[in-house]
């Protein structure tokens, strides 16, 4: 796959530790929901390896992702302003999200919402019904709560606190959901894995996050266990499986 040279467009602070990176892109109508990136944001080798983002937006010549601070290479992601230049592989990923079905709820733990942002976007522009529900362990982690009031979603807030919205987790709002609901769901792997159990009897997608150093299944460094025994590279195979196919 070609890499290709970006130019940021903006890199805003949009919480404690989160920013909201808008990049020029050409070609944004290959681009699906579920989909991801390879970035490098620095030269040399230090750090080695690109990070995977999720394509969190897209229009006719950009892309937007969301991304934590949480080490060195995001950290000098952090630095870049508009008119500099970030190298890019994607987008990438081979199973998305289905978009069959009328009824879809979509469940957010954290930066997880920001892999389903895009798909929140197409199923309501597909005239769909969509729900999303995002939470995360107190107030300042709902760094996507803006784009969540601006996008003209049903939707539930809950923090584990209690501190804004609803007392408890996403996962709570599956008992008011019924079992025609189609359900996507992407946060930590504590909040997928107790998904997982209570999925039986509905359809229940799940995006993996995993630790990614090539992004199209070379390095091995992403394998998750399906329950048939093989393994399954996320970022190759993935990063969208059907609940019941993967051990977590």
């Amino acid at each position: 796959m070609k890499e290709l040279v970006c130019k940021v467009i903006k890199n805003q602070r949009v919480g404690s530790h989160t920013y909201l990176m808008e990049l020029e892109f050409p070609n944004t109508t290959a681009i699906k929901p579920g989909h991801f990136l390879m970035v490098k944001a620095w030269d040399g080798l230090d750090p080695l390896s690109r990070r995977a983002f999720a394509v969190a937006d897209k229009k006719e010549d950009s892309i937007s992702i969301y991304y934590d601070v949480v080490g060195k290479g995001t950290a000098l992601m952090s630095k870049l302003r508009e008119g500099d230049s970030i190298r890019v592989l994607g987008p990438l990923g081979k199973r998305l999200f289905p978009i069959e079905g009328q009824k879809h709820l979509l469940l957010g733990g954290g930066i997880g919402l920001s892999g389903l942002s895009l798909l929140a976007k197409e199923l309501k522009n597909l005239g769909k019904e969509v729900f999303v529900c995002y939470g995360a362990k107190s107030s300042e982690g709902l760094s996507m709560k803006g784009w969540l009031k601006e996008g003209g979603l049903s939707y539930r807030i809950f923090t584990d606190d209690g501190s804004e919205g609803e007392k408890g987790s996403v996962l709570d709002a599956l008992k008011d959901f019924d079992k025609d609901w189609i359900v996507h769901a992407c946060g930590p792997i504590g909040m997928l894995r107790a998904l997982q159990r209570m999925s039986e009897g509905r359809k229940v997608y799940l995006s993996l996050e995993a630790p990614m150093a090539c992004g199209w299944g070379v390095c091995l460094g992403c394998v998750v266990r399906s329950k048939n025994g093989e393994f399954l590279r996320v970022c190759f195979d993935g990063p969208v499986f059907d609940a019941e196919e993967v051990v977590l």
